[in-house]
């Protein structure tokens, strides 16, 4: 009597919904990185798959934010934003609706001088952050 065994190949693992989409908005993050020098790319795509970091993805624009638990408040930080500005601004009704629920009471961004005046009109004011090099 002989035995034949099938062999099939492992079921290919599919990529996550976000991992689509951080490749789809890849080059809009390339350039928001360059503004700044405590992240690349690789480091995002780590902390959104560890749950860290929130992918915010739109048709042509995208948000990284996290969440920052102080001893008396929770915040959504806006870590990097990029793309359509309008686009952008759209999506801050959901992305604000997302913090509340989990029990943030501000956002937080940064930025250059610029952003203030597009924000300004949406509720966001200005703080200061200072810095030295070591």
């Amino acid at each position: 009597m002989s035995q034949t065994t099938e062999h099939s190949p492992p079921p290919q693992q599919s990529k996550e919904d976000w991992e689509v989409e951080f490749e789809r908005l890849e080059h809009h993050i390339l350039r928001a990185l360059k503004h700044q020098d405590m992240y690349n790319l690789t480091d995002i795509k780590e902390k959104i798959g560890q749950g860290i970091f929130h992918i915010w993805p739109g048709k042509n624009s995208v948000m990284i934010t996290e969440f920052v638990e102080y001893p008396r408040v929770k915040v959504m930080n806006l870590l990097f934003c990029a793309g359509d500005y309008r686009e952008l601004e759209a999506m801050l009704p959901s992305f604000e609706q997302f913090a509340k629920h989990f029990g943030c009471k501000r956002i937080y961004g940064g930025g250059r001088k610029g952003w203030l005046r597009k924000i300004k009109h949406l509720g966001f004011e200005q703080e200061y952050l200072v810095r030295k090099e070591l």
